[in-house]
């Protein structure tokens, strides 16, 4: 167990594999109330090519638990403060779901001298039907709920039937052929995100228009989405073609295609990371930004 403390006062749990001298470093965000441990089939693959950098986000796993920073802004933070700790000048970013927020979070606020490349893994652009959003942009985005939606969505989290709903949750994320071994792990994992801090930065989370972002995007990127995803497969296509020159890769229901293609069958997941990874030139250190 490593361990590194923000400028705010916040443990970071993280973990390193592979080689210190591999041409390329490959940084894996998880998504919301999930962990770093849920990339573990994952990694032994991707270490025999690439030092891989996994770490919990704050208020989750085993890193600290803190009352404050429930903010996507914070998160950014804290991975900018993490490369600066490891002495990372340049890195592969691989986001999943609120992971992917975070990435877009820190291109925003650091901009792109020190990301080599983009993986977003089934995130929608918006979450929510803004204000600004008619219902035909809304859905070719992937915003599947409205306010009162998504109040009642994170009131639910916190509720009386709390426990009930972070599973059923859960469970809308996976396909039908997950084992019951493997739900329960992940329900624990789950677990480990207290209620309060998790609802807070939830609807942060479910706030943000990223939308914006994506035209600027100045590196090779890779949208992966999932057939029998709850993110609907089409909103991660729209994704792809507004960030110049993206690839798109979908798993079907087969390969694990739904919310944890990485978890459920992390061999086609590390064949098609290696594949668009491989394809890129060797990294180097670079002034870059999203301008």
């Amino acid at each position: 167990m490593r361990t590194f403390t923000t400028a705010d006062g916040c443990k970071l749990d993280y973990h390193l594999a592979g080689s210190s001298s591999s041409e390329r470093t490959l940084v894996l965000l998880h998504g919301w109330s999930q962990s770093r441990a849920m990339f573990d089939r994952v990694i032994p693959m991707l270490a025999r090519h690439y030092r891989v950098v996994s770490y919990d986000q704050r208020g989750h796993g085993e890193s600290g638990h803190p009352s404050h920073g429930a903010r996507i802004a914070r998160l950014a933070r804290d991975l900018d403060e993490l490369l600066t700790h490891l002495y990372i000048e340049r890195a592969d970013f691989a986001g999943h779901s609120m992971g992917a927020s975070v990435l877009w979070s820190y291109l925003d606020l650091f901009g792109s001298a020190k990301v080599s490349s983009l993986i977003i893994i089934d995130q929608p652009s918006a979450c929510t039907i803004l204000p600004w959003l008619d219902p035909a942009e809304a859905a070719k985005v992937g915003a599947i709920v409205d306010f009162p939606g998504a109040e009642a969505f994170c009131k639910g989290f916190t509720g009386p039937d709390a426990a009930s709903a972070r599973r059923n949750f859960l469970v809308s994320m996976l396909t039908r052929q997950i084992s019951g071994e493997d739900l329960e792990w992940l329900y624990q994992e789950n677990l480990k995100l207290d209620g309060g801090f998790g609802t807070r930065l939830l609807l942060d989370h479910l706030m943000q228009d990223w939308r914006d972002v994506l035209p600027r995007i100045d590196v090779p990127t890779l949208v992966i989405a999932g057939e029998v995803s709850h993110v609907n497969p089409a909103s991660q296509k729209w994704s792809a073609e507004q960030v110049p020159g993206a690839l798109l890769h979908t798993f079907t229901a087969k390969e694990g295609g739904a919310h944890f293609p990485f978890f459920e069958r992390p061999e086609p997941f590390t064949v098609a990371l290696r594949s668009f990874l491989d394809a890129l030139p060797t990294p180097s250190a670079r002034a870059g930004a999203v301008s």
